[in-house]
């Protein structure tokens, strides 16, 4: 038996964990119905799931990643009507923060599991609108060896002028190969 998402995680020197094109796909209609144009996905490459599928569906997306120079810390958001993502996890307090000042709205994949066990974070969702989209089961990632799994928590998308209620449940479609993963 292999090492599950959770063993691979702790022993992980990276938040690198990508998200598959059908986890993707659940945001999509958001921001169709928000009628967000400019869409900003601060960590994630040009091979990024999201970026392909939010081209894909004629959104106008910029991408960034720390690997290409670009510290999501430093990035104006004023231009983007809306930023979606998988953010690093080790970093999510701080993501947290920086999105709910800009007063953007925002989708960004988080485990639900502790998401409000930090006084820091509590505080932000207890001070600041937001919504969960919950998705059918747990989502899968995978890494750059293209090795897929599935954590043993529930990913949800955490929001902010997303969802018409608090919390939305959504379904994904079903899972699809992914051939077309490059490392930059």
């Amino acid at each position: 038996m292999g090492v599950t998402f959770s063993q691979a995680i702790k022993k992980s020197n990276t938040d690198e964990w990508y998200t598959p094109r059908e986890n993707v796909e659940i945001i999509v209609p958001y921001l169709h119905r928000g009628g967000y144009k400019k869409i900003l996905c601060p960590f994630d490459t040009k091979e990024s799931q999201f970026v392909k599928v939010l081209n894909e569906e004629k959104f106008e997306v910029t991408h960034s990643h720390i690997w290409e120079g670009t510290d999501f810390f430093d990035i104006d958001l004023s231009k983007y009507d809306a930023i979606v993502s998988n953010p690093p996890f080790s970093k999510r307090e701080a993501i947290l923060k920086k999105l709910f000042e800009s007063g953007k709205p925002f989708a960004m994949i988080l485990n639900f599991n502790g998401l409000f066990d930090s006084k820091t974070r509590w505080e932000l969702f207890k001070n600041n609108k937001f919504e969960l989209i919950v998705p059918l089961g747990r989502m899968h990632f995978f890494n750059e060896k293209c090795e897929s799994n599935s954590p043993n928590f529930q990913s949800v998308y955490v929001c902010k002028g997303m969802a018409d209620k608090q919390i939305e449940f959504a379904r994904s479609k079903p899972k699809q190969m992914i051939i077309d993963w490059r490392l930059p």
